[in-house]
């Protein structure tokens, strides 16, 4: 059979299949590469050529080769990823299995490696691309276990005596077996699709990582984009990664705003205090304030900033929601500064620090999902001791000390920067300190630093000090002009600058904007997009942002349209769906499900029943009315009753042909050449009826030949009739025979003696 010759390409495809789900999960393309040249190689060794198999003892050595390279990954190299190790046996024994000429207990163990290969994977991933690669194994493993039993029970059947007339009914089985194949496989598919999506719906898992999470790859790894401290002075060249970090859509008023044009801040931690000694940049913890935590009830929106008269509107909010890959246990939230409300199913704890930055203490689970609401402004009107959150942290140097709500010490400012500063504002700081009013000369101020630094020194990823004694931010203004540094030495120098003239500033990290899938219409934003930036308090207006980085380090402006970015976009949407929907989902998404389900049935029935209802009352209504007559009432009742017929009529044909044994004899023949034996073959039906009224009924597995000898066996008196019956069956399917009238005469009078037989006398079931 044909179908049963394509089996080893089979089986070498699902091979391929869970070889490539484990090796792109684990991201390991030279070992995919190697698996792919291996197998292609065995199967011009073994299936395709006809030469002397590969000697035993060599695949045994190949198989304790493997053993030993995972017993080195496991003690030599102290691999803590067991699974990650058994997959790599795994790959090593499916490839020596290919390698065997094999017999159907080879296949049979191919198939459950391949499985164990699976299943190992998806404890190591929550990749969409497996995702996929897992359905598409699930298919063709369903279909492949289906040709394999047909190919086991196959070779018993010809081991076996059969009965002569086996040969003549396999004649032109070989479609109708492929498609009772088909047929099974999509029955068995759909079913098991259904009973999964029970059981994924009914029994969700928790926010609990289970017993095997920690066995994910990359599960525990820190991202290296984003931190929540700044560091100076270090040797080396700042790597840039594509890793993904969050996934974020923007709307105001219901719309999206998001664009690639548009390039938000989203702000994870604020740096206010500079320690000299450590040359970095921390956040504060005075005594005057502490941090405070907030419970974020599900379903509910957590109001930071407390509502009041004039609170923001709803208008002027940016809502943005977030799918985070955690950083670690307690997450940054990234939002747009500030963040009025925040409402998730994943958080159950906010920290709030003093100087505003959110964290997060939530379940321990890869990925959290939140939304919040931000003003594109501070409103002045929530400035001030009652919102003192709002209000700037900043500190004590000379010349200058400002009023604020509580004092942070931060190390001194150096004279040289502050010398800088001074000459680069010139006669604005002179107008500063006689204004009363200085708001519109601080952002002037600001302004100028901000352009100062944008256009006097260049970007660079490079991080080597010129003169190690000097502070790294001394050492980047006095000796970097052209060598340039990256963004945090451009956020120091500017805090520095407005610090010393007496303007509260101070540095924020996260990230600025991100590759905008115009697809989905969010921002995919990835650990390279980490940046740092300033803050500057303005009285009156807030906190206002200032980049003082050149344009060319913002990773994330436009790049030109490949022909493939639509695809890749499309492909980040499913990545998102998928995490979204199916990892993340849990029983809150469980609860959101089912009320949605059992709603639309409710309205669904309801509206079909409030139809019927109305169908039946315009017929009561039509049939009252005076002004319709008599034959209009008969003709729909002689309507009515034929209809009836006829719905009885095709139930009972239908009935006679399920439970004929014609179609399946005559499948994969040509339309005319059916309907003519159907005809012919009429006979056969009624005695295939008429014999198990015996009480010896045929099984699916029988011929007739075989049933009508089990027949005669148990009854003598009607063996002559049936027996010339079904050899006129097997002479018109498979011989040369043709339906004649005195044929048909003789057919009908063996079938009316048969009948005549069991009018007289009803036999009892043996």
């Amino acid at each position: 059979m044909a179908l049963l010759r394509r089996f080893p390409l089979l089986a070498y495809m699902l091979a391929l299949l869970s070889m490539f789900g484990f090796t792109w999960a684990t991201q390991n393309f030279s070992l995919m590469a190697f698996a792919f040249l291996a197998t292609a190689v065995s199967w011009w060794l073994v299936e395709a050529s006809d030469g002397p198999p590969i000697p035993r003892w060599i695949i045994t050595f190949a198989v304790l080769v493997d053993a030993l390279i995972l017993a080195c990954e496991l003690i030599v190299f102290h691999q803590p990823n067991l699974i990650l190790a058994l997959g790599h046996f795994i790959v090593g024994l499916i490839l020596c299995k290919l390698y065997e000429v094999k017999t159907n207990r080879d296949y049979g163990q191919i198939l459950i490696l391949t499985l164990l290969l699976v299943l190992s994977t998806a404890i190591l991933t929550t990749s969409a691309i497996f995702a996929i690669t897992l359905v598409c194994y699930l298919g063709l493993g369903l279909y492949v276990s289906l040709v394999f039993h047909l190919r086991c029970e196959t070779q018993r059947a010809l081991l076996q005596h059969a009965a002569s007339d086996r040969a003549m009914l396999m004649i032109g089985q070989n479609p109708v077996m492929a498609r009772d194949i088909r047929r099974i496989f999509w029955g068995s598919a759909i079913t098991l699709f259904v009973f999964a999506s029970f059981v994924f719906v009914l029994f969700p898992r928790s926010g609990m990582p289970g017993i095997l999470a920690n066995w994910r790859i990359h599960g525990q790894q820190t991202q290296t984009g984003f931190t929540n401290h700044v560091r100076l002075g270090r040797n080396g060249t700042l790597r840039q990664s594509n890793a993904i970090v969050a996934e974020i859509s923007l709307s105001e008023n219901g719309k999206n705003i998001g664009g690639v044009a548009y390039q938000p801040y989203f702000a994870g931690s604020i740096l206010d205090v500079y320690d000299a000694h450590t040359r970095e940049w921390i956040h504060s913890t005075p005594v005057e304030r502490r941090a405070r935590t907030y419970t974020v009830h599900a379903g509910r929106p957590l109001v930071l900033i407390p509502s009041g008269p004039h609170t923001y509107a709803v208008d002027q909010l940016i809502v943005q929601r977030v799918r985070l890959n955690l950083i670690s246990h307690t997450a940054n939230i990234f939002a747009i500064s500030p963040v009025v409300t925040l409402s998730s199913h994943d958080i159950h704890n906010v920290v709030r620090q003093p100087n505003g930055m959110l964290l997060s203490i939530s379940p321990h689970t890869r990925h959290l999902q939140y939304t919040v609401a931000s003003p594109r402004r501070y409103n002045p009107l929530l400035l001030g001791a009652s919102q003192p959150h709002l209000f700037p942290t900043y500190y004590s140097y000379e010349p200058f000390e400002p009023q604020a709500t509580f004092v942070v010490r931060s190390s001194p400012i150096p004279a040289v920067v502050a010398k800088m500063a001074r000459k680069i504002v010139g006669k604005l700081l002179v107008k500063r300190r006689k204004a009363i009013h200085k708001a519109a000369l601080d952002e002037e101020i600001a302004a100028r630093f901000c352009n100062y630094l944008k256009t006097n020194y260049h970007y660079s990823f490079h991080m080597t000090p010129i003169d190690i004694r000097l502070d790294p931010t001394v050492d980047f203004l006095l000796n970097k002009q052209k060598v340039g540094g990256y963004c945090e030495y451009f956020a120091s120098a500017m805090i520095m600058f407005c610090r010393s003239v007496g303007i509260p500033a101070r540095m924020v990290t996260g990230y600025h904007g991100g590759d905008y899938n115009r697809i989905a219409g969010y921002y995919v934003v990835r650990q390279k997009f980490a940046h740092t930036w300033v803050q500057v308090w303005i009285p009156g207006l807030g906190w206002r942002t200032f980049d003082p980085s050149p344009a060319s380090s913002l990773t994330s402006v436009e790049a030109p349209r490949r022909w493939y970015s639509s695809i890749a976009q499309f492909f980040q949407w499913i990545r998102l769906q998928w995490l979204q929907d199916i990892v993340a989902f849990n029983a809150i998404m469980r609860t959101q499900i089912i009320h949605y389900v059992l709603f639309m049935a409710k309205t669904t029935l309801f509206a079909a029943l409030n139809e019927v209802r109305a169908a039946l009352m315009a017929l009561r209504n039509w049939l009252m009315h005076r002004r319709t007559g008599w034959f209009p009432k008969i003709v729909a009742a002689a309507m009515a009753i034929i209809s009836l017929i006829l719905i009885g009529w095709f139930t009972y044909r239908r009935r006679r042909r399920k439970t004929s044994v014609l179609p399946k004899i005559l499948q994969g023949l040509d339309a005319k050449t059916h309907r003519q034996l159907r005809r012919d073959l009429a006979f056969f039906d009624r005695l295939m009826r008429i014999l198990q009224k015996t009480g010896s009924l045929k099984t699916t597995a029988q011929t007739p030949l075989e049933y009508v000898n089990q027949v005669i066996h148990t009854r003598q008196d009607v063996a002559p009739e049936a027996a010339e019956l079904v050899h006129i069956f097997y002479e018109l399917r498979f011989g040369h025979t043709a339906m004649n009238p005195s044929l048909h005469q003789s057919i009908n009078a063996r079938l009316k003696a048969v009948e005549a037989y069991f009018r007289q006398k009803r036999v009892k079931p043996i």
